[in-house]
C-alpha cells in the first residue's frame, strides 16, 4: 500500500508530506483547489509522463517521492526484476522522480537511479488510478486471463498448464535445433569418421616412437657401426700386437714370479679376469657384426612408418600418446553425434504426447473459465444495478487460434498455435455502458465517472482477489447523486476492508463512509497561490461535509444532518 507521499514544487504545491493509512480515504475540496494534483504527482510517480509544465513558477525542478509498503506477495513478485538491476528490496519501495528545466530528469527506486521504463514494469499493479488508463490493471487484456482464474480459484490448475507449455516450448526448441543443425551434425560425422579411420587404420601404440627412433639409427648407420665393431675385433684379438696377445704374455710373465710373493696374487686374478672379459667382448663383437642387418626394406618400412606418425601428430598432437588421446574424443562425439538422431525421434515423441496432454489440460481449464466468467458477469451486473448503471452489459469475450493462427470462438477449433502460459485462451472483459451500443472495451469508455463505477463494480466483485492493493477512484461522482450515490460510498468502504483506498469526491453521501477525511485548500503566501492538504479531525470532518451538503453558509441543521450521515455511515 502507499503509506508516504512527498510533494515539492508540483504544479500549485509549494511543499507537501502526506501520510497515507489503511481503509478508505476521501480528499474533498473546491473545484480548483488542486485534488487532481495529487493525482497527477501519484501518476508521476508510477511512470506517467512527466513535463516542464508541471514544474512550480520559479523553481528548477519539482520532485514527488512515494514509498509503498509490499505485500509479501507482491515483494516476491518484484524482488526478481529489482535483484537483476542491483535494487534492494525488503518489502519496501521508495520511488523518487524528478522533473526538471533542464530536461534531465531522474528516476530513482530504492535509491538507486534507473530508467523510466524500468519504474513503469515496476510500478505496474502497485496502484489503480481511474482516470489514468495506464494504471488501471484492469484495463490491460494480457492480465484478464489472470483475474478470472483469481476469481474462480483456478490460479493453480492455470501454474499446471504454464508449466507444461513451457516444457513444450522447451521441446521445440530442442527438436529446432536438432533439426536446423543435422546438416552440420552430419557433415561433422563424416570428418570425424575419417579421422578416426585414419588413426585406426596407423594401429599406433603408445611408446612406439622411442623405438622407431632407435631402430632407425641403427639401419641408417649399419655399416659404420659393423665396421667399427670389426676394427675393435681385429685390434683385440687379430692383429699383430693384438691386446690380448699382449695381455697374455703379461699374465704368463707374472705368473712365473707369483709364487715368490703371495702379494701379487689380487693382481693376477684381476689380470686373469681382465683376459676372460677381453675375450667375451670379442666373442660378443664377432656376434654384432654377424648380426646386424642393414636392409633396405626395412630402413624403407621404418620411414614410411615414421613420416606417417609424423603427418598424423600435425593434425592431432604432439606425440602418439596425444594422438591416441584426441582420438578418444573425437570417438565420444561421434557416438554423441550419432545418438541425435535418435534423440531427434524421441523428443519429436515426447513433444506430440506433451502436446495432446497440454491440449487437454487447456481445454478443461477454458471450460471451467467459461463457468466462471457467467457467475462473474452476473455479479459485476448486478454491482453496477447498485451503482445506478443498471442498463450496463459486461461480457467475458474468449478468443482461440486455430492451427494457421486464424483467431475463432470455437474452442474445439483451437490448435497448438492457441497455446500460451494462459491456455488456449485469450480473455478479455468488454463493456456495453449503454443500450444499442456494441461491446467495447473498457479502456475506450470515455466517461471518467462512467469509468470509475465500471471498475468499483469489478473491484467489488473481486476485492478478496485483486492483487492491486491501492485504488483511487477520482470523478466516480460524476452524473450521480442521492441513492446511488450513497451506495457507491457504501461500495468504496466495502472494498476498503481488503484494499487501500483513495476517493476525491464532491458528494457528501461518500465523503461520509470515509475512514480517514483530508481537505485540499487554496491559500496564499508571500504573495503567491499555493494548494494546501490538511487532515481534518472529527469536528473539521463533520463541518465539511456539513459545507458540501449546504455550501459555505453552515446551520446548525446542515451540521447536524451531516453528523447524522457520518454516523449513520459507520
Amino acid at each position: 500500500m502507499l503509506s508516504h507521499l512527498a510533494i515539492t514544487n508540483f504544479a500549485l504545491i509549494d511543499a507537501l508530506e502526506i501520510e497515507f493509512a489503511d481503509g478508505m480515504t476521501v480528499i474533498t475540496g473546491e473545484t480548483g483547489a488542486g485534488k487532481s494534483i495529487l493525482v497527477d504527482a501519484l501518476n508521476l510517480v508510477l511512470g506517467g509522463r512527466g513535463s516542464t509544465e508541471c514544474i512550480r513558477t520559479d523553481a528548477d525542478k519539482a520532485t514527488v517521492q512515494a514509498i509503498f509498503e509490499l505485500s509479501n506477495a507482491h515483494n516476491e513478485a518484484l524482488r526478481p526484476m529489482l535483484e537483476e538491476r542491483g535494487i534492494d528490496c525488503d518489502r519496501q519501495l521508495i520511488v523518487r522522480r524528478i522533473v526538471a528545466r533542464n530536461g534531465r530528469n531522474k528516476v530513482f527506486i530504492n535509491g538507486c537511479a534507473t530508467r523510466l521504463n524500468t519504474l513503469r514494469d515496476i510500478a505496474r499493479g502497485l496502484v489503480d488510478i481511474s482516470g489514468q488508463h495506464e494504471h488501471y490493471s484492469l484495463l490491460d487484456p494480457h492480465g484478464h486471463a489472470d483475474v478470472l482464474d483469481a476469481f474462480a480459484g483456478l490460479s493453480s490448475i492455470k501454474e499446471r498448464v504454464a508449466s507444461a507449455v513451457a516444457q513444450l516450448r522447451a521441446l521445440r526448441r530442442e527438436v529446432r535445433s536438432l533439426q536446423q543443425g543435422e546438416r552440420e551434425r552430419l557433415a561433422r560425422i563424416d570428418y570425424l569418421q575419417f579421422q578416426l579411420d585414419e588413426i585406426e587404420a596407423a594401429r599406433l601404440s603408445r611408446g612406439e616412437e622411442d623405438a622407431i627412433v632407435e631402430e632407425l639409427s641403427v639401419l641408417r648407420n649399419a655399416e659404420k657401426l659393423r665396421q667399427g665393431a670389426t676394427d675393435a675385433v681385429y685390434r683385440v684379438t687379430e692383429s699383430d700386437g693384438a691386446i690380448a696377445d699382449l695381455l697374455a704374455e703379461a699374465i704368463g710373465r707374472l705368473a712365473r714370479v707369483a709364487s715368490l710373493d703371495r702379494r701379487l696374487s689380487p693382481a693376477m686374478e684381476l689380470l686373469e679376469s681382465a683376459r676372460i672379459q677381453l675375450a667375451e667382448a670379442s666373442h660378443e663383437l664377432r656376434a654384432y657384426t654377424d648380426d646386424i642387418d642393414g636392409d633396405p626394406g626395412r630402413l624403407s618400412e621404418l620411414e614410411d612408418r615414421w613420416q606417417l606418425i609424423d603427418r598424423l601428430k600435425r593434425k592431432h598432437g604432439p606425440s602418439v600418446e596425444a594422438i591416441l588421446e584426441h582420438a578418444e574424443r573425437m570417438s565420444a562425439e561421434f557416438e554423441a553425434l550419432r545418438r541425435a538422431e535418435s534423440r531427434i525421434d524421441e523428443a519429436n515423441a515426447e513433444m506430440k504426447a506433451l502436446q495432446k496432454s497440454v491440449m487437454a489440460q487447456a481445454r478443461n481449464l477454458s471450460a471451467d473459465r467459461k463457468k466462471a466468467a457467467l457467475r462473474l458477469t452476473t455479479i459485476i451486473e448486478e454491482e453496477l444495478g447498485h451503482l445506478g448503471m443498471g442498463k450496463c452489459r459486461f461480457q467475458v469475450v474468449f478468443t482461440h487460434r486455430d492451427d494457421e493462427g486464424a483467431a475463432t470462438d470455437d474452442p474445439d477449433r483451437a490448435g497448438v498455435a492457441s497455446l500460451s502460459d494462459n491456455g488456449i485462451d485469450e480473455i478479455e472483459f468488454l463493456i456495453s455502458p449503454n443500450p444499442g451500443e456494441g461491446f467495447k472495451p473498457m479502456a475506450k469508455i470515455a466517461s471518467g465517472g462512467e469509468l470509475s463505477r465500471i471498475m468499483l463494480a469489478i473491484k467489488s466483485a473481486l476485492m478478496m482477489v485483486d492483487p492491486v492493493s491501492t485504488y483511487v477512484f477520482d470523478e466516480v461522482d460524476t452524473g450521480i447523486g442521492g441513492r446511488v450515490a450513497e451506495v457507491v460510498g457504501r461500495k468504496i468502504r466495502d472494498v476498503a476492508k481488503s484494499h487501500q483506498v483513495m476517493c476525491i469526491t464532491h458528494l457528501p453521501q461518500i465523503a461520509a463512509f470515509a475512514n480517514h477525511h483530508m481537505v485540499v485548500e487554496k491559500a496564499e503566501q508571500n504573495g503567491r497561490t499555493v494548494s494546501v492538504l490538511r487532515r481534518l479531525s472529527e469536528r473539521e470532518r463533520t463541518l465539511e461535509v456539513a459545507r458540501m451538503l449546504g455550501g459555505e453558509t453552515l446551520t446548525e441543521t446542515t451540521i447536524e444532518h451531516a453528523s447524522e450521515m457520518i454516523s449513520k455511515a459507520m
